[in-house]
């Protein structure tokens, strides 16, 4: 159980199936052929580790802690040759759109930035006083320090596959040809980065903004009925021993939204269903139609305040999205 819980402080983004295209293109056939090219590329004891049957509890159990807490599973990146994570960035690359694949290679990437600002903070304090769990802890700041894993094979009629490690996590489930991208998880820290020749650059530069840019365009009766509570006691509500959280809706109903307020939701939701490859994101925003958009509800916890600590769910019958500021530079 001690796993599960870590799954408490994340941002998830739920998605049902979508629907099998007919269009003779699917990102489906794409996944599956970079990931037949991935196992290829791995020595036996890679994909032994790799490679798992598609009802193992791996598939489902995954955390947002450092490596050093919760081990992924699956091969690590940092124990590939350049031509086997060539194959991984391919098979990501097929999964999501450039926009999905740009946040999350970016968010990778800022691993070796903490790093180097963990260890700057580390190399301040005299050795003798190093706490032991924080030296090993800025040993695991690493962008390879990514686990890829497949379960069942490649092409079959159900299979999937994950990228893990901290602060980002990528699943997607193929069944009968219809594709699942659920829960995906991203977070960046720093949110913005402040200082050297990468200073200004973000991971992740719109989910925040575009929260807090519905939130303003509300009028002071919506935004009441929306703000849930001024204070944030905690962060992402939803997770494994939280199911109560997703009883029933909170906040405001968008039936209640004008035209120019409804097109900020809908911008907020494609920010995240368009992190996957266009096909399986314009059937999951079909099915969010087919419910109707007017079905989801927003809701607020904290300031309306880019420098504050908040938090934000959208939810509905086929969407499930949270946002959490963690710290004016740090969001999951």
């Amino acid at each position: 159980m001690k796993i599960f819980r870590t799954l408490t402080a994340l941002l998830f983004v739920f998605f049902t199936v979508s629907e099998a295209r007919s269009d003779g293109w699917s990102s489906g056939d794409e996944m599956a052929r970079a990931a037949g090219m991935l196992l290829e590329s791995l020595e036996p004891e890679q994909r032994k580790a790799a490679q798992f049957p598609f009802e193992a509890a791996e598939r489902a159990n995954w955390s947002n802690l450092p490596i050093l807490m919760v081990p992924p599973p699956g091969a690590l990146l940092k124990d590939m040759n350049d031509a086997q994570r060539q194959a991984t960035q391919a098979l990501l690359r097929a999964s999501m759109s450039s926009q999905g694949y740009a946040k999350f290679t970016g968010i990778m990437r800022l691993e070796d930035l903490l790093r180097e600002l963990a260890q700057a903070r580390l190399d301040g304090v005299p050795e003798g006083e190093r706490n032991p769990f924080q030296t090993a802890l800025v040993a695991t700041r690493d962008s390879n320090n990514y686990a890829v894993a497949i379960f069942g094979e490649p092409g079959a009629a159900r299979w999937g596959w994950k990228l893990a490690g901290h602060h980002a996590a990528a699943n997607f489930t193929v069944s009968e040809g219809r594709i699942a991208f659920t829960p995906i998880f991203l977070g960046s820290s720093p949110r913005i980065v402040e200082a050297g020749p990468y200073a200004g650059m973000m991971a992740m530069p719109k989910e925040g903004d575009r929260g807090i840019a519905l939130m303003n365009a509300l009028n002071a009766a919506q935004k009441e009925k929306a703000l849930v509570d001024e204070e944030l006691a905690e962060g992402i509500l939803s997770g494994p021993g939280r199911q109560n959280s997703l009883e029933g809706y909170e906040g405001l109903q968008a039936s209640e939204l004008d035209s120019g307020q409804k097109r900020l939701l809908r911008a907020l939701v494609e920010e995240y269903v368009r992190n996957a490859e266009f096909d399986a994101a314009d059937a999951q925003l079909a099915a969010i139609d087919a419910a109707g958009w007017d079905a989801l509800w927003f809701s607020w916890r904290g300031p309306v305040a880019a420098e504050g600590r908040f938090f934000y769910r959208v939810h509905g019958p086929r969407v499930l999205i949270e946002y959490n500021r963690v710290n004016p530079n740090h969001d999951h």
